[in-house]
């Protein structure tokens, strides 16, 4: 801990003065392939806003002049709009939105409002604090219903999410978000949200250990949580007569420690006799955010971030699951891990990952070993077809957070790391989705994934006209309907978006071949269909109660402990 954190002082002390000192970081460097792909070739419509000569950049003047309220698009064009402070039935919320997870027409938006921060403290929540239900029509346009406020919702941030099984029951998982492995317990709310609109509320279970991140299997039966690496066991839920939730277990408990283990406290002690070494080579946080193979429950995806590790995992959980052996370690090597999703590419298994870094001081001319506390964060394509061998393939991003670009950067006070991403369809992959925190949405076009191509973006830019500037944050996951051709996303403070890909990005895609190849119907588009300007359309108003600074709730402060 204590190399890590001198490097990022360090770094952050050089920011102050705008001189920069690279860092060696080699022993530890999570980026094997020293270089970052930053090619694009965007397929703007006639009547997009689209952003200036770096891609990515929301540049001061803009701020200054007024055209950063506009907001900038390009390939995406926005069909509806819910700042999400006041539902249909009058309830109002406070402004500070985080992760998304959806179901059928409905998407569910946590708050930032009230969640405990590190070190770990308490929930504070006001009494508007809780989880947004948005029904959205057909046509994109989107009806903010009610709260969730429920004991899970009330201090959520990350910690949700939900799936429609085969048998299309839907499933909605919200946590209390929490930032400490030693803290209290936390609750979990379990939802049947087959009604969308109305979720129904099944149990509150409280997980023994800390929770910070909720994954659901596709079948519905298993719940990971992460920080520390954890399972329960709902299909109980679903019995006739119905049982409670059963705790499965701690996974990095049942292990006999990880193999390996990377980062500055590896290269310290990862010399010395296992008797000699220190039980950090075994951290209990060790995992953000888990990721079942799709159609496969034991076979788990894991990302894990600390101050200490960057650790990339692939776990065989099947016979642990039935209480038959310890999970094994399939392979496990240094690699970004905040948020993690399948793709298939090719007919190839990849998996998409990347570590963040938005605290402020995620800077392009700051080296990204600094991540999670400062330089840039930006997304990875991993091969895992050899599970034991994963070997990464390319790093992804934006020009503006390219070195020679930090100046224009740091004059504009943003930060354009990537936080969670998502992709089409896992199984057969066309595009990425990456949240980039105040550059908005990006698209990536990772047909051929040694060569990513940013082809669209929306970014709600500017989102308060009352003030200099407010620059708008993406960072939860995002949603593509292929048989809409719409985006939905929610932003921290701009609230929840309704984009569509426009036709010439469809046309570049093959996205009309693709739908037809799956047997899903296309979209209807207009003959002229010409895109649309920015953020017109979006009636964007300042809270009553302020903009929330969503900075402290940072995923890794719990690795900030005493060296």
């Amino acid at each position: 801990m204590r190399i890590r954190r001198i490097g990022a002082v360090a770094a952050i002390v050089a920011l102050g003065s705008l001189v920069f000192v690279r860092i060696d970081a080699r022993a530890w460097d999570t980026s094997p392939l020293q270089q970052i792909v930053t090619a694009h070739n965007e397929q703007c419509g006639k009547n997009d806003l689209p952003e200036g000569a770096i891609q990515g950049d929301v540049p001061k003047a803009d701020q200054d002049s007024g055209r950063a309220q506009k907001g900038y698009n390009c390939g995406l064009e926005l069909l509806g709009h819910t700042q999400l402070l006041k539902s249909a039935n009058g309830d109002t919320r406070a402004a500070g939105n985080a992760n998304m997870a959806w179901a059928g027409h409905c998407a569910y938006v946590a708050g930032s409002a009230g969640v405990n921060v590190a070190p770990q403290g308490k929930p504070n929540p006001p009494p508007n604090a809780g989880v947004a239900v948005i029904s959205v029509a057909d046509d994109g346009t989107p009806t903010f219903l009610s709260t969730l406020r429920s004991p899970g919702s009330l201090a959520t941030s990350e910690t949700l999410n939900a799936i429609t099984t085969p048998q299309g029951r839907s499933i909605l998982v919200i946590g209390q978000y929490g930032n400490d492995i030693v803290s209290d317990p936390k609750p979990m709310d379990v939802y049947d949200a087959t009604d969308c609109e109305h979720p129904q509320l099944l149990t509150t279970y409280y997980w023994p250990e800390n929770i910070h991140n909720l994954t659901i299997t596709g079948d519905g039966k298993y719940v990971f949580a992460t920080l520390p690496l954890q399972v329960v066991d709902i299909s109980g839920l679903w019995a006739t007569p119905p049982t409670s939730v059963r705790y499965v277990g701690d996974v990095q408990k049942a292990m006999d420690g990880p193999p390996v283990a990377t980062g500055p406290t590896a290269d310290v002690y990862g010399s010395l006799p296992s008797q000699a070494r220190p039980g950090v080579l075994h951290p209990q946080d060790a995992s953000h955010e888990a990721w079942p193979k799709p159609g496969d429950d034991g076979t788990l995806y894991v990302g894990g971030q600390t101050p200490e590790f960057e650790i990339f995992t692939i776990l065989d959980i099947h016979d642990w699951l039935q209480g038959k052996g310890n999970p094994v370690v399939i392979s496990q090597q240094s690699g970004r891990g905040h948020s993690v999703r399948t793709a298939t590419i090719g007919g190839k298994p990849y998996v998409l990952h990347s570590e963040e870094s938005v605290f402020g001081g995620a800077y392009g001319c700051i080296p990204q070993e600094g991540a999670p506390f400062v330089g840039p964060a930006q997304p990875y394509l991993t091969d895992i077809s050899d599970p034991a061998h994963p070997k990464t393939v390319t790093e992804f991003g934006l020009e503006i957070n390219d070195p020679k670009n930090c100046p224009q950067q740091v004059q504009a006070k943003e930060n354009d790391s990537v936080h969670y991403h998502d992709v089409d369809n896992p199984t057969d992959t066309t595009f990425v989705m990456a949240s980039m925190w105040n550059a908005g949405i990006r698209l990536f076009d990772v047909r051929n994934p040694k060569q990513p191509t940013e082809v669209a973006y929306f970014n709600p830019g500017d989102v308060d006209p009352t003030s200099a500037v407010d620059l708008d944050h993406a960072w939860g996951h995002i949603r593509y309907l292929p048989d809409k051709g719409q985006i939905w996303f929610g932003t921290a403070d701009g609230g929840f978006w309704v984009v569509r890909i426009e036709r010439q990005l469809r046309r570049y895609l093959n996205l009309d071949q693709k739908n037809k190849k799956h047997g899903i119907q296309n979209p209807k588009l207009a003959a002229n269909d010409l895109g649309r300007p920015g953020t017109v359309g979006a009636d964007l108003q300042r809270p009553p109660w302020g903009y929330i600074d969503i900075s402290p709730y940072y995923c890794t402060l719990s690795g900030l402990h005493p060296a």
